[in-house]
């Protein structure tokens, strides 16, 4: 093909990713990408020709994503809570699914206006950043066992000017002495008997010990209560993504280790588990 139009080009992408059974709109994202385009802005150049340069680029983006590449790897971006966020293969990418978590602490809990948070498995920083900018005034600290994840939550720190404190360690080891209003996590909660149903893609590119843990994924969410009262305040709350499974065992589970507390587990619109919200 010669230098196609933008809509010449697209067309082109989305048969060559749907034959390799990859999601066929990926190509319209390499494209808003490169030129930070809205879809609307897209349309505008549909009838314009491509450069030579950046047709050449975009068939080796398109062929990496063929390869099952994620899209976001390959353009280092992931759209989150309205934001995009640094991302490559040393951290999940960030999730829609996990905006639920970030709409549920804004509306359904009652926070004081310099509460202190604790983000456990920061990752790629997502949840973090994204509480800290939209309460200013929350001091939030961000835990991962991960260095080279922090280094990446840092990079998106820096990219949006938020102050957000960075700790390396597992769960509540770099910050043992601390109490917080409000604790998160997205922790690993794949159990491995569940990778047979899993996009191949997620298995090959991201990062195993962000995706899987023991005792049916339920492994981080127990040690999570085993040492919660001694890290979240009174009147508190714990917000944490789970399996779309898991509710019964961990409502079972965080009622008989924290009597007392409120447990609630709260379904996506499709009517999955997808938050254990844990109030003291």
């Amino acid at each position: 093909m010669n230098n196609p139009t933008y809509f010449e080009a697209l067309q082109w992408a989305s048969l060559f990713i749907k034959k390799h059974h990859q999601d066929e709109y990926s190509g319209e994202l390499l494209i808003l990408d490169q030129h930070n385009w809205t879809h609307s802005e897209l349309i505008m150049h549909y009838r314009e020709e491509m450069p030579l340069v950046e047709w050449t680029t975009f068939q080796k983006k398109v062929a990496e994503v063929g390869s099952g590449r994620p899209v976001q790897y390959v353009t280092n971006l992931a759209s989150f809570y309205g934001r995009q966020f640094y991302v490559d293969e040393r951290v999940l990418i960030p999730r829609m699914d996990t905006e639920e978590l970030i709409e549920t602490v804004l509306k359904d809990t009652q926070l004081p206006i310099n509460s202190e948070v604790l983000d456990i498995g920061t990752g790629s920083g997502d949840i973090a950043i994204t509480l800290k900018l939209e309460k200013p005034t929350w001091m939030v600290t961000a835990v991962d066992i991960s260095k080279d994840a922090l280094d990446v939550a840092r990079i998106n720190a820096q990219s949006f000017k938020t102050e957000v404190d960075f700790r390396l360690g597992s769960l509540f080891e770099p910050v043992q002495n601390d109490k917080y209003d409000l604790i998160v996590s997205n922790p690993p909660y794949i159990s491995e008997n569940e990778i047979d149903a899993m996009d191949q893609s997620v298995i090959d590119n991201e990062p195993q010990m962000a995706l899987f843990a023991k005792d049916d994924g339920l492994y981080w969410y127990k040690q999570i209560a085993l040492q919660l009262k001694s890290h979240l305040k009174s009147g508190g709350y714990l917000v944490c993504e789970i399996g779309y499974k898991q509710g019964i065992k961990l409502r079972e589970f965080y009622q008989n280790k924290l009597p007392g507390a409120q447990i609630q587990i709260k379904k996506d619109m499709s009517g999955n588990d997808r938050l254990l919200v844990v109030h003291l």
